[in-house]
C-alpha cells in the first residue's frame, strides 16, 4: 500500500482490517487514527472500525490523549512502530504491538482444537498477498497483449 495515493492507502488499510480482523474477536473494537481532517479525505468508515482524524493536532498526540483518557487502558492495545508512542502507551499501562506483529496475525479469532492446537487453514500475510497480486497482474497483462 506504500505506493498508493494517501486516501486509497487509508481505505485499503480499513478494508484489510475489516476483512482480516487481526484484532481477533468481533467484540474487540478497532479505532484507527489518521493525521488530518475528515473533510479533506471524505470522512472514511469501514464496517465496525472507528475512524478518527487528528484534526488540528498530530495523530501521535491524539493517540496519546486517547490512551490517557481511557479508563480501561489495560485492555487497550496500541499498534504503532513509533518508538515514542510505543513507550508512552506502555508507560500508561496499555498493551503495545508493532505493525508487523499486528499485520502478521492470523485472520479472525483463532479457533482451538481440544488439544490446544490451531484449527488449521492457510493464512497469507498482506505483503505476500500484494506480491501474488503483482505477479498475477503481470501474467494476465502479458497474456492479453
Amino acid at each position: 500500500m506504500r505506493d498508493l495515493p494517501l486516501e486509497d492507502g487509508r481505505r485499503g488499510l480499513l478494508r484489510w482490517i475489516d476483512h482480516s480482523r487481526p484484532q481477533g474477536s468481533v467484540n474487540n473494537q478497532v479505532t484507527v487514527v489518521f493525521d488530518g481532517h475528515p473533510d479533506h479525505f471524505g470522512g472514511m468508515s469501514q464496517g465496525d472500525i472507528r475512524v478518527i482524524f487528528s484534526d488540528g493536532c498530530s495523530a501521535d498526540d491524539k493517540i496519546k490523549l486517547m490512551v490517557e483518557e481511557d479508563a480501561t487502558r489495560k485492555n487497550c492495545v496500541v499498534v504503532s512502530d513509533d518508538k515514542d508512542i510505543f513507550l508512552y502507551a506502555r508507560s500508561l499501562g496499555a498493551r503495545v504491538m508493532s505493525v508487523a506483529a499486528f499485520t502478521s496475525r492470523p485472520a479472525g479469532p483463532v479457533a482451538r482444537s481440544p488439544k490446544g492446537q490451531g484449527a488449521g487453514g492457510k493464512y497469507i500475510s498482506l505483503s505476500r498477498q500484494e506480491k501474488i497480486n503483482k505477479e498475477l497482474e503481470g501474467f494476465w497483462l502479458k497474456e492479453k497483449e
